[in-house]
């Protein structure tokens, strides 16, 4: 609630915090989560949640829709030229992963 409040607070002040994700995106931001991760797994039925937004990095949390075929994972994603793709999916990372990929520090899973 309070995040949710700050965030409020500062977008009425016209100022877009980092690491909050803003609505704007999010449906593009699904949709592209999704077809990334069904192109890429035998998952074609997902729970798709946005959880944060920086710069033009995107983490979305992802569960599958048969809560036994698979552990939820998270998926990256980065805005080029307007449009969202998705750069890599996992359960977890190395600091390695989240450099080599340019993850900003404050998208990565804690």
């Amino acid at each position: 609630m309070k995040k949710l409040l700050l965030a409020s607070v500062l977008c009425a002040a016209g100022i877009m915090p980092t690491g909050f994700a803003n609505g704007k995106d999010d449906a593009a931001i699904i949709a592209a989560t999704k077809s990334y991760v069904a192109a890429n797994s035998a998952i074609t039925k997902m729970n798709a949640t946005v959880e944060q937004v920086a710069e033009d990095f995107a983490r979305v949390k992802v569960t599958p829709q048969d809560a036994g075929a698979t552990d939820p994972a998270w998926v990256f994603l980065k805005k080029k030229d307007g449009k969202w793709t998705g750069l890599t999916f996992g359960t977890s990372f190395t600091t390695e992963d989240y450099q080599q990929l340019g993850i900003p520090n404050g998208l990565r899973v804690p």
